[in-house]
């Protein structure tokens, strides 16, 4: 092979090694990256909701915002974790780290919303389930009344595995 040719093939691997190789001490110089903290809203009764909070710098004091308005501070324990309770259907619920952005949990509307769609699939699913393996639709019987959502989707579910196995 001609000198030439292959210092001509050579030459731009030489330099995109050299461009490779300088990639992991750009990037070992980098800080770590912080875990972005988190929050959501859970219904509790009708009118009262918790707030549960997690990824937030320990000992750092986090206002609790409700509707944009502050309903009080709280100081961080040592896992960087948050717990309160708040009352009344306000707007939208927010915790707010010392010097940081504000991270937005959502309103209890949405938690209620959520908590009706978990209660439909739960029964969906065990609706489907129970039929599946009987080919009856049966609704659970017990002592406490039935979330109205969970029988709604029971009775979906169930349905919904007579037509396609029965």
């Amino acid at each position: 092979m001609n000198g030439r040719i292959r210092l001509g093939a050579l030459a731009p691997l030489m330099v995109s090694s050299l461009a490779l190789g300088s990639v992991p001490f750009t990037a070992g110089s980098a800080q770590a990256v912080v875990p972005t903290a988190t929050c959501s809203v859970t219904k509790r009764t009708s009118d009262m909701a918790n707030i549960a909070g997690q990824g937030f710098t320990p000992g750092s004091t986090v206002r609790v915002l409700i509707g944009g308005i502050s309903s009080g501070s709280f100081t961080i324990g040592a896992t960087g974790t948050i717990a309160v309770g708040i009352t009344g259907k306000v707007g939208v619920v927010s915790l707010q780290e010392e010097g940081g952005a504000k991270v937005i949990c959502g309103t209890i509307q949405q938690a209620e919303q959520k908590e009706s769609q978990d209660q439909y699939k739960k029964g969906f699913l065990d609706g489907f389930n129970a039929a599946k393996a009987t080919c009856k639709a049966q609704a659970p019987q017990g002592v406490t009344a039935v979330d109205p959502n969970y029988e709604k989707g029971f009775n979906a579910g169930a349905a919904a595995a007579i037509a396609k196995y029965c």
